[in-house]
């Protein structure tokens, strides 16, 4: 009987399978030699003797490590390939190892079809027509520093402009101060404006934004403006807010009698002429001619220069108050007539709002009414028609001369001013002679620049400096 095998019994190791093999085999002569017989990987056959067994295994072992550590990548597979076929796909996959064979003739057949598409010059051509003419089109450059160019570029323009520009442009740098110009997308626009609910607030951002990357355009920092793809905001159809006629009456009553009439002339071309603010603040006395005021600066400096006409009601306040210049401090003088007329409404334009729906309703011709003052006709159709309801108001509106309007109760109140009874101008040409201007405006209660201010005015001489120095001296 067999013997019975046990279940403990161990299964036997499957032999390894070995690559080359050692032999011994006899020479003619009868001496024992040893051969290494085999294959490698790529299927090469290797048949070496030798006449010492130990050389046989080193050179075996060798043969193994190189074998096993992929020394030899050529493998044996079968394929439709002829040997040049081979051969060709060897040599286009050692140009570009990291990428296969397909998706190189992927590539080059796409490129080559998008170029079909535009011209049948060929992917040759084409690439010898952009090497020629490509030059780089954009400087890289940060935001923040974009921005203060842009700002140093701003040359000429009234510091209130140049500060709207600056509180623009926070929108951009303030996410990213380090941002390339040439890295906002039409979506960031969108993003930094969000933040704002009413309409006039994002047109007038934007209006600063637009302004900024038109310039970056030009100076090659982006390519294209990318405020140029935003949404057309909704058009605002809103009347714009005036002074009431009454209103009207006490703010020239009030500029006449506040520091004898300084604020006179300014208020009364704003109201008659319908000037801007900023072209109030550039005009000269020679821009005021025989029967027109000359406009050429301001918000439109370099781009139009008008003539609007000194209409009667205008030309008898520059009668009687001549313009020398915009007062000092003229908008806190401003302020200060506000607080005595005390108006329902008080915005930003409001004499300049005022004069042109004034004119539309006298004029009742759009085209003259928009040249004179600088704007356009769907500006004036827009916001100023049948602004002012009653017919009457404007027939008394243009009949509003300093005579007319001296004896108009104000609703608030001028400040109070110190009453002082100058001397003659006789015996203040004494007066300042007999002793030094600080000991003559203690006495007149006054200061010695006020002194110094009336003799000035009226022609009245003062003593030099070092006068009362070297009167002492010589006793």
């Amino acid at each position: 009987m067999s013997k019975k095998l046990s279940k403990y019994t161990p299964m036997a190791r499957p032999a390894k399978k070995e690559r080359f093999k050692v032999e011994a085999f006899k020479n003619a002569s009868g001496s024992t030699a040893y051969r290494v017989a085999g294959y490698r990987p790529d299927g090469e056959r290797i048949r070496k003797n030798f006449r010492y067994k130990a050389d046989a295994i080193e050179y075996r072992a060798c043969l193994e490590r190189d074998s096993d550590e992929g020394k030899y990548d050529i493998q044996l597979a079968r394929t439709k390939l002829t040997p040049s076929q081979l051969a060709d796909a060897e040599t286009a996959l050692s140009h570009t190892p990291g990428q296969s064979l397909t998706e190189q003739v992927l590539e080059l057949k796409g490129m080559k079809e998008r170029v079909a598409k535009v011209s049948n010059i060929g992917l040759e051509n084409a690439v010898a027509f952009f090497e020629k003419h490509y030059r780089p089109e954009i400087a890289t450059i940060g935001i923040h520093q974009a921005c203060e160019r842009f700002l140093a570029s701003r040359i000429g323009r009234s510091e209130q402009t140049v500060e709207y520009y600056r509180k623009c442009l926070r929108l951009l740098i303030t996410p990213d101060p380090n941002k390339q110009v040439h890295g906002f997308t039409t979506r960031d626009m969108a993003t930094a404006l969000s933040g704002y609910d009413h309409i006039g607030t994002q047109r007038t951002y934007r209006r600063g934004l637009n302004a900024f990357f038109n310039w970056a355009v030009r100076a090659k920092y982006c390519l294209e403006n990318p405020c140029d793809h935003l949404e057309a905001l909704p058009r605002q159809k809103r009347d714009v807010v005036i002074l009431r006629l009454e209103e009207v009456r006490q703010l020239l009553c009030a500029s006449c009698r506040y520091q004898e009439g300084v604020m006179a002339a300014s208020i009364a071309i704003m109201l008659f002429a319908g000037l801007r603010p900023s072209e109030l603040s550039d005009l000269t006395p020679a821009d005021v001619r025989e029967g027109n005021l000359i406009i050429s600066g301001g918000k439109m400096e370099g781009k139009i220069k008008r003539r609007v006409p000194i209409v009667p009601v205008l030309a008898s306040w520059l009668e009687t108050y001549p313009f020398t210049g915009v007062p000092k401090n003229w908008y806190k003088k401003v302020e200060v007539l506000k607080r005595a007329v005390q108006p329902e409404q008080w915005v930003s334009d409001i004499l300049r709002h005022t004069s042109i729906s004034y004119q539309i309703e006298r004029d009742e011709d759009i085209g003259k009414v928009a040249t004179r003052n600088g704007t356009s006709d769907s500006m004036i159709t827009l916001h100023y028609r049948d602004v002012v309801e009653d017919p009457a108001d404007v027939t008394a509106f243009w009949t509003l001369t300093p005579e007319s309007v001296k004896d108009v109760v104000l609703a608030g109140a001028l400040p109070a001013r110190h009453s002082l009874s100058w001397p003659s101008d006789r015996d203040l040409k004494v007066l300042v002679w007999e002793k030094p201007l600080s000991r003559l405006a203690d006495g007149l209660g006054v200061s010695d620049q006020a002194i110094r201010k009336r003799c000035l005015k009226r022609g009245i001489e003062l003593p030099k400096n070092g006068h009362w120095q070297r009167e002492r001296r010589t006793g």
